[in-house]
């Protein structure tokens, strides 16, 4: 009898469960019925009855945010600001970084005729979603509406850096064509510190000037490069120089380019070093590349060439932006492998962020890459060229700081950087990096 007794009951709960949950989905699925019919209703100028029906849908479910942002929305088409206003605020005062909500309020205080009211709106915004493309736009057009002309175009800067197919931002960049603001100068000094298998300091100092252009960005820069091994200069007649050309062309409405290319005189250098890639936004705000980088250097046992395919993927989520990376290089039947890790916390803006970075291995696009020819002191005897260190293991850690100095034109970045680094079999050496990168907007 017992037994009966607890397969009945057993039953009954399957059942009453199964129940409930048709229940609960016929609901959820009810209510978004009867909201798509409210946006019909609310698109085709019917906003009262519209109203009526989201008024319902909280009734049964207080939280359901589009129901209330949508209320806010029609208020706004027929000018009722102040009821549209006060619909929005109880969304962020209970959701704060509600997108939508977020947006619906910008486009109402500008309607409104309160440009200020609706950058403060905007702003807000952007502490959420510093790197979110709809945000900056609008910061943009309301700096301009305000006449404040040069905070808008640092932002402009800011926005096509982060995606330079946008379309909005290109036509709003082409009514600056008279403008002198479309320069950027750039100063980075590299500075790299190891005491194995000698002492030995490297120096880079690299000028840069770049152009912001309806198709892309253009740079130039020269690089000048000092080794010191042991006390002594390794150029004592002067340092080492290298010229360079970064092109950054916009290929489709999804899809933009790297292209480099360098060349040096002096043998500290690549003689000549060239990279190209293409990157491409996905959905959801992701982002992936793939391409090439190649070095030639010109050595005493004659030429020594790498050639490196990599790709990444990045995405920006809320106030973060992650990325991967990796380096394969073939050599003599092998494969070298480097992986990057870069990940940023935006605090004020897009512009002002903690980063860190983790890799393995050697990276071509590091600017301490120079001829890796180098002897033990005690034996005489060659350790390394510069292809074989694509075979040695090595971590590394990276810390970055960038914010403005000063103005709005201003910016400065600076990294620490720690690496164990293999440059024998089984024999590793501490390495200590900073750099220090200053830009200025003209």
């Amino acid at each position: 009898m017992v037994k009966y007794l607890l397969f009945f009951i057993l039953f009954l709960f399957l059942y009453t469960g199964q129940s409930f949950a048709q229940e609960v989905e016929v609901s959820a699925k009810n209510i978004t019925d009867e909201f798509n019919k409210a946006r019909e209703l609310a698109f085709s100028g019917n906003g009262s009855e519209a109203r009526s029906i989201c008024y319902d849908i909280l009734n049964e479910k207080p939280k359901f945010y589009d129901a209330r942002i949508l209320i806010g929305r029609t208020f706004s088409w027929e000018k009722n600001f102040q009821s549209g206003r006060e619909e929005l605020e109880k969304v962020l005062t209970e959701d704060a970084d509600n997108k939508d909500a977020l947006f619906a309020i910008i486009d109402l205080e500008k309607w409104a005729g309160n440009p200020d009211k609706a950058l403060l709106n905007c702003e807000n915004g952007l502490s959420y979603y510093p790197n979110e493309e709809t945000f900056l736009i609008n910061k943009i057009k309301l700096l301009q509406e305000l006449g404040e002309e040069s905070s808008s175009f640092q932002v402009l800067d800011d926005l096509l850096e982060l995606n330079p197919n946008n379309e909005e931002g290109l036509a709003l960049l082409s009514q600056y064509k008279s403008s002198r603001m479309i320069y950027k100068a750039i100063y980075q000094h590299d500075y790299e510190y190891y005491k194995k298998p000698y002492t030995r300091k490297w120096h880079l100092s690299s000028f840069q000037l770049a152009r912001r252009n309806s198709w892309g960005t253009l740079i130039g820069k020269i690089n000048l490069g000092d080794l010191i091994q042991d006390g002594e200069s390794f150029w004592s007649k002067g340092l080492a120089k290298q010229f360079e050309v970064d092109a950054y062309p916009r290929v489709s409405k999804l899809s933009y380019a790297y292209l480099n290319y360098g060349y040096s005189p002096d043998d500290l250098f690549p003689r000549h070093r060239m990279g190209a890639e293409l990157y491409h936004k996905l959905p959801n705000e992701f982002e992936a590349s793939a391409g090439f980088r190649y070095l030639l250097f010109d050595t005493d046992y004659g030429n020594e060439d790498i050639f490196t395919f990599t790709a990444s993927l990045a995405k920006y989520y809320r106030n973060y932006w992650f990325s991967f990376r990796t380096y394969l290089t073939p050599n003599d039947g092998e494969l070298s492998q480097s992986y990057w890790l870069a990940a940023r916390r935006y605090l004020r803006n897009s512009k002002n962020y903690l980063g860190i970075e983790l890799g393995t291995g050697v990276s071509p696009d590091e600017t301490q890459i120079y001829s890796f020819n180098y002897l033990d002191t005690d034996s005489d005897t060659e350790i390394v060229s510069t292809t074989e260190v694509y075979k040695f293991k090595s971590r590394s850690l990276r810390l970055s700081y960038q914010d403005r100095l000063l103005t709005d034109r201003f910016l400065y970045l600076v990294k620490v950087g720690y690496e164990r680094e293999e440059y024998q079999v089984s024999q590793n050496r501490n390495v200590f990096y900073l750099s220090v990168n200053l830009s200025y907007q003209f």
